[in-house]
């Protein structure tokens, strides 16, 4: 049977989780002979796959993605191509979606920092979204029985858990089942220096904290850094590296990066007891830099995204690594940490906690030999072999579930779009409102400089101009774009096309892009303005000591005219 994984995000040398998931399901399930397996994403694949065929495809091309879903018996997709291949949902070849990250959940961190409309206009996007992957889908797979169960009710709610499937499954485990992030079955092995030696006071006698995961906006590096003092003063030996280098796929911009950064040199401890390594690890190389570490950390703050997320992958590579841990309450992680004694769990934003708890670890090598030992017994139930079984099942005997019925009883036509039309109000007051919020949404503005600034006098007007200069092309170009996205969906909502609740989706989908883009742009422009602003501070420092000199200049002269006639002044 011909099996096609799809992935939306890069799968390569340097990727981050759902690329690695992608590419691990595809190693795992073509061990299987009776499988001829194919991997496809948006980006060409620099791996060298063993057992499988790699391909790319176009993000968003319906055209380069239908090449290789026509030829495939059977698809496994990650549920986020919906949003760009909302034709998925028509596939006739079975359709296993990926729903192992709740987005919803996890873009309420994300654009917390967006104006309220902008946030409610997201969530109503990510929710739509959630409703058609849901329906399209003939079967599922999460990554914890905590996810399961939300996405069961969601299920419920939408009429797809009908009388014949619980009679013949009563669990419903064909319809969704958990597919936990997995590991290697292969310990890892030192594949040269990593971080000892080669970071500015990281040697052989440091006590070496390491902060596996992205700095994503929903994590909380913030308490670490703030513990670090009170770890420092009774451990001297004790360094924290974050691996933060910028993410390889298309994520958004995060801006916990630069706050964890700014709070670091607030702090005094960047490049002492603080540090951060900028490059995105390579995915072959990660073992190493695991193996130095003395105690591997992840803390997240308290939320519905934490609650429901997956267990993190860099999580599990402590226990792959044989390495103690220090998380934060209130996730998957935790619960594991506390059941299994793999280290230690603190309450979220909890400095003192988080101090107490480093120290107690760093100094007691037996406690973390056992937490390494229970790590390293507990990683042999996540290997991507084991976690894999439930799609060998699924592929074994693949089936049509999303076409039995309309949610209910009533059998779909042939064609007919697989999405509520109560998913979006069809009235024409509703569409036309909702384009007016496009319409005010679609301009960039660079922002001018604060006023806030002491001295800074004409230079600041200078720096303004220069800021507007600077960014001018980059503001109409992408306005001019922004513009012509808005004007395609006032163009397809004026026809006669009688499909809203398709035409919403891919309305909701683009404005999701529309926004993302939108913040990019602008933080590109914030960037330069803040450039530019520190400049105008050197200009206005220029500026007083221009004016101290002239000073200066003035009373010296006075004095020499105080001189004795024919005294000549030094």
């Amino acid at each position: 049977m011909r099996l096609l994984i799809i992935s939306h995000d890069t799968v390569g040398a340097r990727m981050a989780g759902p690329g690695i998931r992608a590419w691990e399901l595809a190693r795992a399930i073509a061990r299987d002979p009776a499988l001829a397996v194919t991997l496809a994403a948006p980006t060409p694949i620099d791996l060298t796959s063993s057992g499988f065929a790699c391909a790319a495809f176009t993000l968003g091309s319906h055209t380069s993605l239908a090449t290789l879903t026509t030829t495939a018996d059977a698809v496994l997709a990650n549920g986020h191509l919906l949003a760009h291949h909302p034709e998925l949902a028509d596939l006739p070849a079975p359709l296993m979606l990926d729903l192992y990250d709740p987005t919803p959940l996890e873009n309420l961190e994300l654009f917390r920092a967006q104006p309220p409309e902008r946030r409610v206009a997201q969530a109503a996007a990510d929710a739509a979204l959630l409703r058609a992957q849901l329906r399209a889908g003939d079967a599922f797979i999460c990554a914890t029985e905590r996810q399961r169960d939300l996405y069961v009710g969601a299920l419920l709610a939408l009429g797809r858990v009908t009388p014949a499937l619980a009679d013949a499954d009563p669990l419903l485990r064909s319809l969704i089942d958990v597919v936990s992030f997995g590991l290697p079955a292969t310990p890892p092995a030192p594949n040269g220096p990593a971080l000892r030696g080669l970071l500015p006071g990281v040697d052989g006698a440091t006590k070496l904290l390491l902060w596996t995961g992205g700095l994503w906006d929903w994590m909380d590096p913030l308490t670490l850094i703030r513990a670090m003092p009170a770890v420092a003063e009774r451990v001297p030996a004790a360094r924290l590296v974050f691996l933060a280098g910028r993410h390889p796929g298309g994520a958004a911009p995060m801006a916990m990066p630069e706050t964890a950064r700014g709070l670091a040199a607030e702090l005094g401890l960047l490049g002492s007891s603080v540090h951060f390594y900028e490059e995105w690890v390579a995915y072959e190389r990660r073992g190493s830099f695991l193996l130095e570490a003395d105690l591997l950390v992840s803390l997240g703050r308290p939320g519905l995204e934490s609650a429901y997320a997956a267990v993190r992958s860099r999580f599990l590579d402590h226990l792959w690594a044989g390495r103690a841990s220090l998380v934060s309450a209130g996730d998957a992680a935790a619960e594991l940490v506390a059941r299994h004694g793999l280290g230690a769990v603190v309450p979220p934003g909890d400095v003192e906690a988080t101090a107490e708890a480093i120290v107690a670890l760093l100094l007691d090598d037996a406690r973390r030999a056992e937490a390494a030992a229970s790590a390293r017994a507990l990683a042999a139930d996540y290997t991507w072999e084991r976690v894999a079984e439930p799609v060998r099942r699924w592929c074994a005997n693949p089936r049509r579930t999303r076409n039995g019925n309309a949610g209910d009883g009533t059998p779909r036509a042939p064609g007919t779009p697989h999405y509520d039309e109560r998913d979006q109000p069809m009235d024409d007051s509703a569409r036309n409102s909702a384009i007016t919020t496009l319409d005010g949404l679609w301009k960039v503005e660079p922002r001018p400089l604060s006023s806030g600034v002491p001295g800074i006098g004409q230079a600041k007007e200078l720096a303004n101009s220069l800021t507007r200069w600077y960014v001018q092309g980059i503001v109409e170009q992408q306005n001019a774009f922004n513009a012509a996205v808005v004007q395609a969906i006032q163009a397809l909502a004026a026809s006669d096309d009688r499909r809203h609740s398709e035409l919403s989706l891919h309305v909701n989908a683009v404005s999701s892009q529309l926004r993302q883009a939108l913040a990019l742009a602008q933080k590109r422009v914030e960037q330069v303005a803040q450039r530019v602003e520190e400049q105008a501070r050197h200009l206005a420092d220029i500026d007083d000591a221009q004016t101290a000199m002239a000073a200066t200049i003035a009373e010296l002269r006075e004095l020499a005219a105080t001189l004795a006639p024919g005294e000549e002044p030094r």
